[in-house]
């Protein structure tokens, strides 16, 4: 198709064997969008355009960062994001309002290890699979090729008292700890990037990567958000070419999916079950 790359709420899941026209309706039907080329998240604050069932208007939503969880010395984790807006222009549409949607999909690391942390050049271009969320709530992911893991950590060695990172390490997190993940009482691992937002890592960042020897170098690292391998809803392996979040309805609230596409003809559904995806849809405008 010719259409805008966006990112959109929508009601219905993505096809993820598809790479544009996910929802497979032949239009562009969805209750919000906003025109980007960033796959990598949706903007944190921005103008949507909303179907307000005979029009489209604009309204800026907030996808703020929320923690789902506190630790004991009162430090947040936060690991998910919510959208946010007083939507006066569109009150049929206020349900959207304070759902929260955590991202579900795979990540590529890129790392220039080879002239400064030879030991760790297998790490290039290793690629991470959403798994699941730990105890505090934050994602964790699995190399599709070999045993490595990204999670976020509260306190690496078990003490308080320290930071709270992301972590590359060899040793699966468990799902049940608050803290020091791997059990090794120490914080033993291949490279770390400290963070207050465990909704996800950094798009780059300077990580501690640790080149043998007791030797520590700082690395610039970038990690690049790939069409997920994942489906939004059920994790189940399959080909997709989407980065999704989600948002877990509570009973009061319906689920909810983020996606990235492009314009098209614009009819629109009103119903219980929502999506915000990221994907290419095909049409225009």
């Amino acid at each position: 198709g010719n259409g805008k790359k966006r990112w959109i709420i929508d009601e219905n899941s993505p096809d993820p064997s598809q790479t544009e026209d996910l929802d497979q309706d032949g239009a562009c039907n969805y209750h919000a969008r906003h025109d980007s080329d960033d796959t990598y998240g949706p903007p944190r604050a921005s103008v949507w355009q909303i179907w307000c069932g005979v029009e489209w208007v604009d309204a800026v939503l907030h996808l703020d960062l929320v923690s789902n969880y506190t630790f004991d010395d009162g430090m947040d984790v936060s690991n998910a994001l919510k959208l946010r807006s007083y939507f006066k222009t569109c009150k049929q549409k206020e349900y959207l309002n304070n759902l929260q949607f955590e991202y579900q999909g795979v990540i590529k690391l890129r790392g220039y290890f080879k002239k400064s942390c030879q030991q760790k050049e297998y790490m290039n271009n290793l690629q991470f699979e959403y798994q699941g969320v730990t105890a505090s709530g934050s994602p964790y992911y699995k190399s599709v090729s070999s045993d490595e893991y990204m999670y976020y950590d509260p306190h690496c060695s078990g003490n308080v008292s320290g930071s709270a990172r992301w972590v590359l390490d060899s040793d699966c997190p468990s799902l049940t700890a608050l803290s020091d993940l791997d059990g090794d009482g120490n914080c033993s691992y291949h490279a770390r990037v400290k963070s207050k937002d465990g909704s996800a890592p950094p798009k780059g960042s300077m990580w501690k990567v640790d080149c043998g020897g007791g030797e520590w170098k700082d690395m610039w690292v970038a990690l690049v958000r790939l069409p997920m391998t994942t489906t939004s809803v059920t994790a189940t392996s399959t080909t997709a070419t989407s980065t999704t979040y989600k948002a877990d309805g509570d009973g009061s609230k319906p689920k909810a999916l983020l996606r990235n596409g492009a314009a098209g003809p614009q009819p629109h559904l009103f119903l219980p079950l929502l999506g915000l995806l990221a994907l290419l849809l095909s049409g225009r405008q």
